[in-house]
């Protein structure tokens, strides 16, 4: 019986194994100040020019010093490679990216040489926006370091594509990221979503699935964050993928996403908003969620109808595309 439940529908995102046969080091990811970053990896770092991004200095032991901000270096890499292998609809041509993965490797590298202090001193937004692009480049690591999927016999519920059949996606897989290990549910949990406890993160995390976050085609940056954050959630509530109504039951339609997430809507400020108060508590933090973001048409059905939510069937196939299409 838990064997079906874990293949169902998990309750916490699963990475492929590290690259590294040893395991990280276990670190307090709010407080990394104080360890020492290792070297930079210059195996990793391919030929400068073969490559639109070349941010790793050659020398062995160059951190990004504090003081150094590493955000525009981060902006510039995402905008060449979201400019580069995604399409409008947020779909990455995996194919051409694992080609061309110098790109890719070169940012991931540059991320691993900056000083944690850097990072201790941002403030909210910024620190927002470094963890939000790094998770989804990272995600994006993860694919083509597996692409081709190859698919399991066991995990029949899963396509083939999906990025369920690399073994233990979102725990067993780590990125050096300021000289520490992280896997991205850590990233995800410890570094975004329990700190800042803004459910409109959730739609802004990459996790290489349709039914998942839409890639954008540029950089999070911390002067347009919010506006980009509310612009995610507007978007994924109006796709299929997001929200539907079918007026004739009075049953709407939510993505999976919000029940994974549960806990955090109800430890969010959509929690306390004083309207639903008949609902359960859950469905109250929902469905005071969803009114910030509906149009005004969906926004007035939502009000005046006692509807019943239910989760929709959510797409694990990747999030590709190729040139063909």
């Amino acid at each position: 019986m838990f064997f079906c439940l874990v293949l169902a529908y998990p309750l916490r995102y699963v990475g492929a194994d590290s690259e590294q046969n040893n395991p990280p080091k276990t670190i307090d990811p709010n407080n990394p100040a104080g360890a020492s970053a290792p070297e930079p990896d210059k195996a990793a770092i391919s030929d400068p020019n073969q490559s639109n991004v070349n941010l790793v200095s050659e020398e062995p032991d160059d951190m990004i010093l504090p003081g150094q901000s590493p955000l525009p270096e981060l902006y510039k890499a995402c905008e060449i490679i979201y400019g580069q292998y995604v399409n409008d609809k947020g779909e990455v041509n995996y194919s051409l990216l694992r080609r061309k993965r110098s790109d890719l490797n070169n940012i991931l590298s540059y991320l691993k040489s900056i000083h944690p202090a850097q990072i201790m001193a941002m403030n909210d937004a910024e620190k927002q926006v470094f963890w939000i692009n790094t998770y989804n480049l990272c995600t994006l690591k993860l694919i083509i370091d597996n692409y081709p999927i190859q698919p399991k016999w066991y995990m029949i519920l899963y396509p083939n594509n999906s990025i369920m059949q690399i073994s233990d996606p979102w725990t067993k897989n780590y990125f050096e990221i300021q000289g520490l290990q992280y896997n991205l549910q850590e990233i995800e949990q410890e570094l975004l979503l329990q700190r800042f406890k803004d459910p409109r993160i959730c739609f802004a995390l990459s996790n290489a699935t349709r039914g998942g976050a839409a890639l954008r085609k540029e950089p999070y940056r911390a002067e347009t964050l919010s506006d980009q954050l509310d612009d995610q959630v507007k978007k994924y509530l109006a796709s299929p993928h997001g929200m539907t109504i079918d007026t004739d039951t009075k049953t709407v339609y939510i993505s999976n996403l919000f029940n994974i997430h549960r806990e955090l809507f109800l430890n969010s400020k959509y929690a306390e908003i004083k309207k639903f108060r008949q609902r359960k508590p859950d469905e109250k933090a929902w469905l005071n969620f969803l009114l910030f973001f509906v149009s005004d048409t969906d926004k007035s059905y939502l009000e005046n109808n006692d509807v019943i939510l239910k989760f929709k069937k959510f797409e694990w196939d990747l999030n590709e595309f190729t040139a063909s299409q």
